[in-house]
């Protein structure tokens, strides 16, 4: 039997019921209710222990309730990551979320500002959470987005129907609307080979180019990480296509947000990327397309997607001196001048290879140093092309 966003929801729903009780971490709150009195009346808090103006306004603005109900169960379920195996970063992007709402609904008129504020952060926690709550995230986008909706379904459907066949259909009749709606334009150029909706659907190729399409065509789309796990051909989504600044509107990936934190990791990605020129020309875009797409391949463990050259990690008595980037002007001087800093993002790459995709520490570590080269090389690439 073919599963459906509806046919397992309510094992999804036990987890959230257990799960749930972590919103009170994140909110700075005791938890009101189970899962079952959230979807009658009241926000995800306990209205009795309200000690602000933003809160009480909640607990008496029917609206403003069920969307604090809502978002606690989307938060819920997207706080384990896309590689089901430990936290996404989605608590302290909650954590952000909360002091900006408090910051800028604290001033001014206050329901309409609070009504903007959840719905900005509903889409993010939507798609985050796809994959867990689908029926819950699938309505909420569906408000948010209408014409976006279907092609979240048609994602979700795609990733997770096994049979061949009925995953084609499924998809083909999500996405026909869409597809006729502009598969003739001049900019569905990646899709010149795809004659209709059903051969849109037949393959990773065909779909991750119906969608980037899309996401152009007024169908503003974000790739769930959880996609691309489930689905590791579909990562071709995240390709630059135009070789211009329309690369820029194709879809990009949350696995940023939805895979742990790698603090060393990215403050040295960070660190290559500001040592950088400005790129002249619109094909930066392209550029950046690529290097992101390398990022989420380093994140997903995608081995097969890196492109890595020899890394001499060896100790030096080179001192750490990485606050002036103009003096990085090629990769040896950023090797030479970051020695402590690749150590230390490869130590946490293996660590983290080894925790997640069960790899030997020996060969783990091996990944990490390619890795770690693939996200210099890369960022380097970023003005050497352009």
């Amino acid at each position: 039997m073919t599963e459906t966003p509806s046919t397992s929801y309510a094992a999804r729903a036990l987890r959230l019921m257990v799960a749930v009780s972590l919103l009170g971490v994140v909110f700075d709150m005791p938890i009101a209710h189970s899962a079952q009195d959230q979807a009658i009346s009241g926000p995800s808090f306990l209205c009795g222990s309200a000690g602000t103006a933003i809160e009480r306004m909640i607990c008496s603005d029917p609206e403003l309730a069920a969307r604090d109900r809502t978002m606690a169960t989307l938060f819920a379920a997207s706080h384990t990551d896309a590689l089901g195996g430990g936290m996404s970063q989605q608590q302290s992007l909650q954590r952000k979320w909360l002091k900006t709402r408090s910051e800028e609904c604290s001033k001014g008129e206050m329901r309409s500002c609070l009504l903007t504020e959840y719905d900005a952060r509903f889409n993010e926690l939507a798609v985050a959470a796809l994959f867990q709550a689908p029926d819950v995230a699938l309505t909420e986008l569906a408000r948010e987005s209408p014409k976006s909706a279907p092609l979240y379904e048609a994602i979700y459907r795609y990733a997770t129907i096994e049979d061949k066949v009925d995953r084609v259909k499924s998809v083909e009749n999500l996405i026909e609307p869409a597809f006729n709606e502009f598969h003739d334009k001049p900019w569905a150029e990646p899709m010149s080979d795809v004659a209709d909706a059903h051969e849109a659907a037949s393959s990773d190729e065909n779909f991750s180019a119906f969608l980037d399409v899309a996401s152009i065509g007024n169908h503003p789309l974000t790739m769930p990480c959880s996609a691309l796990v489930r689905r590791p051909g579909l990562i071709e989504v995240l390709d630059a296509a135009y070789g211009g600044a329309i690369d820029n509107q194709l879809l990009w990936s949350d696995c940023e947000a939805m895979t742990p934190k790698l603090e060393t990791v990215d403050r040295l990605t960070k660190a290559a990327v500001s040592a950088q020129p400005f790129c002249p020309g619109t094909i930066r875009f392209s550029l950046a397309r690529s290097f992101e797409k390398t990022l989420v391949a380093v994140r997903l463990h995608r081995t097969d997607l890196w492109r890595a050259k020899n890394l001499d990690v060896s100790p030096t008595d080179q001192d750490e001196s990485n606050d002036d980037p103009k003096q990085d002007v090629d990769e040896s001087h950023f090797f030479a001048r970051h020695p402590a800093s690749i150590r230390q993002a490869i130590d946490e790459l293996a660590k983290y290879y080894t925790a997640h995709f069960d790899v030997p520490s020996a060969l783990a570590r091996e990944q990490a140093a390619k890795a770690v080269s693939a996200i210099i090389f890369g960022a380097y690439d970023l003005c050497e092309w352009g």
